[in-house]
């Protein structure tokens, strides 16, 4: 008597769990047909189809969608090709509280587009209507927040690259850092393009440990493109994209960083790198992070006066610097191109790279910002290279 009392139980818990699947204007199959969850009365198709099983006493039925239109191949979506967003294939649109509606910038527009297909991706649903859903495949830390840092989770970056200058892989130097920004192109420094006389290499995606670098991707550069106003040894203009010779492979684990369309300034950012963790100290084999604070255009002036290689000072139209102002935390030798970043409030599980890192006095000097690039004065010239 009780084994059948528990295989009632466990049917009843099972239906119970089918009619919490659907709801008015959900999608539903039945054989090859295709149809939405409708009230009787609004279905106009002859054709009986089952009902929607909802929970509640207001009946559903899976109406045919006129003329009866049959289930098309749902093609698997891959990490390199980039689809619209919206009810493609019978998949969901990403909820509005997660997203924004694109706007015909290409930056802003592509950002959209890498959050849709990388982060909460369309997938086959496992429930009993068969269709598509959206999956979340978000690393991003929870918390607020490297000189002052601490070791970045893995996954938590999965825009930020390390470069490689040398012959070979295993002969190259692991020297700066940089960002993907799209399936070709990787934002740095203008000064990271070559190191002693040697142009930069290679560049990996995925790359938590330098001691296990068998477990990134691997890309020859095969493009360097300097910023036409950039003249080493000046720190001005100090950015460049990097073409790799071959298409990166975008997944969860390689989501592009979303370029700035809006001057907003931001009193926070977290800067990324394998530089050293004190003055004139080894890098770091770790990928580490630091929270580090806006300091004022004056502070930056004052703390950056003109000298060699930095004629004109600090230049607020282009350049942006962030440290802090009572604890040790800045980036160091080796952080150089990596990137200054912003989680995007608009598009949600995204960051924005504000700041591609520059140069700074010395490493985590108590009051003593550091200088980055202002991505945004040079994102016109970056579109037009990436997304022509």
């Amino acid at each position: 008597m009780s084994c059948k009392f528990l295989i009632c139980l466990l049917f009843i818990c099972y239906i119970e769990r089918i009619k919490a699947q659907f709801s008015e204007g959900t999608q539903c199959y039945y054989n090859e047909y295709r149809g939405i969850c409708t009230r009787p009365r609004k279905c106009q198709s002859s054709v009986n189809l089952p009902d929607c099983p909802n929970g509640r006493r207001n009946r559903l039925v899976c109406c045919a969608i006129s003329p009866y239109q049959p289930i098309t191949p749902i093609r698997p979506i891959t990490t390199q090709r980039i689809t619209t967003q919206g009810n493609q294939n019978g998949c969901p649109p990403v909820s509005q509280e997660l997203t924004s509606p694109k706007t015909g910038r290409k930056a802003w527009d592509k950002c959209i587009d890498y959050q849709d297909q990388l982060v909460y991706p369309c997938i086959r649903s496992s429930d009993y209507s068969g269709g598509m859903t959206r999956a979340r495949r978000c690393h991003h830390s929870t918390d607020a927040l490297i000189v002052g840092g601490s070791v970045a989770a893995k996954r938590e970056f999965p825009h930020m690259v390390l470069l490689g200058f040398g012959s070979s892989p295993a002969e190259a130097k692991w020297a700066c850092g940089g960002t993907l920004i799209s399936e070709w192109y990787i934002l740095t420094a203008g000064h990271c393009t070559s190191s002693n006389g040697t142009e930069v290499s290679y560049a990996r995606l995925g790359v938590q440990d330098k001691r296990k670098l068998e477990n990134s991707q691997l890309y020859k550069i095969q493009n360097i493109i300097k910023h036409p106003e950039y003249n080493s040894p000046s720190k001005y203009n100090d950015i460049a994209l990097l073409k790799t010779a071959t298409e990166m492979k975008l997944s969860h684990e390689a989501v592009p960083a979303c370029l700035p369309v809006e001057n907003v300034s931001h009193e926070k950012a977290v800067a990324t790198g394998f530089g050293a963790t004190r003055s004139k100290g080894d890098g770091s084999d770790l990928l580490e992070k630091v929270t580090l604070n806006k300091f004022s255009d004056q502070k930056c002036i004052s703390s950056h006066r003109p000298q060699r290689n930095l004629n004109r000072g600090f230049d607020v139209n282009t350049q942006i610097c962030y440290g802090d102002k009572n604890q040790s935390k800045d980036t160091c030798q080796g952080d150089s191109g990596g990137p200054l970043q912003v989680k995007n409030p608009h598009i949600n599980c995204m960051y924005t790279v504000i700041g591609v890192t520059s140069f700074g006095n010395g490493c985590g000097t108590v009051g003593l910002p550091g200088v980055y690039t202002n991505v945004i004065v040079y994102v016109p010239w970056i579109e037009n290279i990436v997304w022509p």
